[in-house]
C-alpha cells in the first residue's frame, strides 16, 4: 500500500469514527426516572401544525420512551371556524391551554404549542427545545407518585394535589377535505378523548378509576405544574 493510499484511508476511517460519536445519544438514553407528559395543543385546521403532530408521533411510536415520556395530543375547537372542523376537537381542550395561558403569564394562545411537564411551553415543532425540556423535567425529583391498579389509581402525596383522569387514544389517519390543510392526509397520535377531573387528593390513597382511563395526572391546580404521572397500556401509539 502506497503512502497516499495510507493516509487516506486513515482520514477516512477517523472521519467515521468521529461521525459515529458525534451523533447525539438517543432521548431514552438520556432521561432520568421521572415519567414526563408532554402536552401538544394542535388542530387539523393549522398548517404549521402537522410537523409538530409528527414530533409528537415519533414520541408515542418509540418503544423505548414508553413509561418514560407521556405524549398528549389537546385539539383545541378555535381553528374549526376556517373551513374545516377537526374532528378530535374539542372546546374543553382549548379552555385546559387558556389556563395554562394564564398560569404562565402569556399573551395569548396559539398553536402549534408544546407544554412540557405543565411548566415549561415552545413551539410544538422545535426539536431540539422538546428533547431538552424532557431531559430536565425528567431528572426532577417527583415529590409525590401515582400508579394505575387496574380500575384504580394508587395516590401518595404529601401536599393537595388534583387528580385527573385522561383516556387517549392510538394513531387515527383523517383525509382532510377544507382548510389550511386541505387536500393533505393528516395522522395524529395520542389523542385526548376524554379527561376527568377527579378532585383534590392528600396521603396515601386509592381512588376509583372512569372506565377507559389509561393516563393519570397529579397537577398544582394554581401554578398548573404535573408533579407526577403515569400511563398504561403502553402499546398506545
Amino acid at each position: 500500500m502506497s503512502r497516499l493510499i495510507a493516509i487516506t484511508a486513515a482520514v477516512i476511517a477517523a472521519a467515521v469514527v468521529f461521525n459515529v460519536t458525534s451523533q447525539p445519544a438517543s432521548l431514552a438514553s438520556r432521561v432520568g426516572p421521572s415519567p414526563v407528559v408532554v402536552e401538544l395543543f394542535t388542530s387539523q385546521g393549522c398548517s404549521s401544525c402537522p410537523p409538530a403532530d409528527e414530533l409528537l408521533g415519533r414520541i408515542a411510536r418509540d418503544a423505548s420512551l414508553r413509561g418514560k415520556v407521556i405524549p398528549l395530543a389537546f385539539h383545541v375547537d378555535y381553528w374549526d371556524h376556517l373551513g374545516w372542523r377537526d374532528p378530535f376537537s374539542s372546546p374543553q381542550w382549548s379552555q385546559r391551554q387558556l389556563e395554562y395561558v394564564r398560569a404562565m403569564g402569556l399573551s395569548g394562545a396559539y398553536t402549534p404549542q408544546a407544554v412540557v411537564g405543565g411548566t415549561r411551553e415552545f413551539v410544538g415543532s422545535n426539536e431540539r427545545q422538546l428533547y431538552g425540556a424532557i431531559e430536565e423535567a425528567s431528572k426532577r425529583k417527583a415529590p409525590a407518585s401515582v400508579a394505575i391498579a387496574g380500575d384504580k389509581v394508587r395516590v401518595d402525596t404529601p401536599r393537595e394535589l388534583e387528580l385527573i383522569a385522561l383516556s387517549v387514544g392510538n394513531a387515527q389517519t383523517t383525509n382532510v377535505a377544507r382548510g389550511e390543510n386541505g387536500g393533505k392526509t393528516l395522522t395524529n397520535y395520542a389523542i385526548v378523548h376524554k379527561l376527568t377531573r377527579l378532585g383534590a387528593v392528600k396521603g396515601q390513597i386509592e381512588v376509583p378509576l372512569p372506565k377507559g382511563t389509561n393516563v393519570v395526572l397529579l397537577q398544582d391546580g394554581k401554578t398548573m405544574a404535573i408533579v407526577s404521572a403515569a400511563a398504561a397500556g403502553q402499546n398506545r401509539q
